[in-house]
């Protein structure tokens, strides 16, 4: 932690590290099943609320940015799968550039919590 972050910053970054490992979860068993609304719910409210956590950290604003676009082509391809296992090409490299992203988000999140 930065002399210039604020304990406030650190807690916000540790709820972001925690609430990104929750998303994972969820998402990857959206991923794994067909259709499932009432998960896809819940992990878009998580989205929504590690949204609300980054936009409080200064410096994750291009790296979320990223992150809202990939999430966006991840469900795209995931609501146009035909084949009952979901896990076509398309949907594959997007997961994976989702993922990448979700990781480089908690890295530099961790910035903000002390060592």
């Amino acid at each position: 932690m930065f002399p210039s972050h604020s304990p406030q910053q650190a807690a916000i970054a540790a709820q972001l590290t925690a609430e990104i490992g929750a998303y994972e979860r969820e998402l990857e068993g959206l991923i794994e099943r067909r259709w499932d609304p009432e998960l896809y719910r819940s992990v878009s409210d998580r989205f929504d609320r590690m949204q609300m956590y980054a936009e409080s950290l200064p410096g994750l604003s291009t790296s979320w940015t990223e992150l809202l676009i990939s999430r966006v082509e991840l469900m795209h391809a995931l609501w146009t799968a035909s084949s009952p296992s979901r896990m076509g090409g398309k949907v594959r490299a997007c997961y994976a550039q989702h993922r990448e992203l979700l990781a480089e988000v908690r890295r530099k999140g961790r910035i903000f919590v002390p060592a």
